[in-house]
């Protein structure tokens, strides 16, 4: 396939070398002097792309996107998530329907992970005689060296910009379409800043999410197990991953009625082992006793080239945007701006 990456930075780079390890004939685009490319508009021959990915800032989606679409209206493109910010949802929908002909996905990185269709397979299995009564899921690192660089600044979504739309990934794998959609509809019944994120509906199990940005462990009894190395066993029994320190504490909990708990824990070889980001262990047990088994596999090239080839498979006006997955991290991203404000007014008063 003929690939146009337009965006060079760190994500972007990750796409590049997926693309060109897959064998794929790649094309960059940028700004800053190191690309093929410096703007969409000197693609030589552009509709004759394959696929286009767009791997820029989130404010550069659209005019990309617009750009793109302008040279090749039936283009097939992969844009980063999120896909845009909230304020912009209304304006990608038009975009989308003034080219009937473009096929177009936001990238799902954990829809597709080899690790998580495992999960989601034993959580079926589990759970056909034995009910869900309760799904934890947190997404926890210390992002604050990133944000002094300038990195993983998210101004539209805020908190939930980071990993929600992972996070509800995995949730929307485990559970029928008719009972994730309900999550999406129902009112939080809790909100904080960190961010929590619990939400009680009728006839589906009580659902938790968190993350920090900060490092702040959430649940430290849920995966600490996994974890194979003596540091960051002891960063999560403090529940704190340090400044500086590359550690993620990724992972997703279903608790039956029975008290077994299916768990899928991301990288828990951190500290022993080269290759760890790219292994993963399910579990399945209790306190006293676990099965558990490990799951390798590169999240991020086995959603890329996936979705690439369903791309380059889709019918004309194929649009895969995940747009109730953003309008709910838009609204909770608001609640969580209005919760901090009203904090500040209460210790100023």
């Amino acid at each position: 396939m003929r690939v146009v990456i337009v965006g060079t930075g760190s994500i972007g780079s990750r796409h590049l070398g997926c693309c060109e390890q897959a064998g794929h004939q790649v094309l960059t685009v940028d700004s800053n002097g190191r690309a093929d490319c410096d703007r969409v508009a000197l693609v030589p021959d552009p509709s004759s792309v394959d696929a286009w990915v767009v791997a820029t800032p989130t404010a550069a989606h659209l005019l990309v996107l617009e750009e793109i679409l302008r040279y090749q209206p039936d283009a097939r493109v992969l844009l980063e998530k999120p896909v845009c910010y909230p304020a912009e949802l209304p304006d990608l929908t038009r975009m989308i329907h003034q080219h009937p002909r473009c096929r177009i996905v936001v990238n799902d990185v954990y829809t597709y992970s080899r690790a998580v269709r495992r999960f989601a397979e034993s959580v079926r299995r589990f759970s056909e005689f034995d009910p869900i009564t309760r799904i934890t899921v947190e997404f926890t690192k210390n992002r604050e060296l990133d944000v002094a660089n300038g990195r993983f600044v998210d101004t539209g979504y805020g908190e939930a910009g980071y990993e929600f739309f992972h996070m509800l990934s995995i949730v929307r794998s485990i559970l029928p379409g008719d009972r994730y959609q309900t999550y999406l509809r129902t009112e939080p019944a809790l909100i904080t800043p960190e961010m929590r994120v619990r939400i009680s509906a009728p006839n589906v199990p009580e659902l938790e999410m968190y993350a920090s940005s900060r490092g702040v462990v959430g649940f430290p009894e849920l995966a600490g197990f996994a974890f194979s190395s003596t540091a960051a066993k002891h960063y999560v029994a403090r529940a704190r991953i340090p400044y500086g320190v590359d550690m993620r504490y990724r992972f997703a909990d279903v608790e039956l009625e029975s008290g077994v708990h299916v768990t899928v824990v991301f990288e828990p070889s951190y500290g022993t082992a080269v290759d760890y980001k790219n292994k993963h262990v399910v579990s399945i047990g209790g306190a006293e006793s676990r099965h558990q088994y490990t799951i390798s596999g590169n999240h991020f090239d086995e959603a890329v080239l996936t979705q690439l080839d369903l791309l380059h498979h889709a019918d004309e006006g194929t649009a895969v945007i995940r747009l109730a997955e953003h309008q709910c991290m838009a609204c909770l991203g608001v609640s969580v701006s209005i919760d901090e404000k009203f904090a500040r007014f209460e210790s100023e008063a």
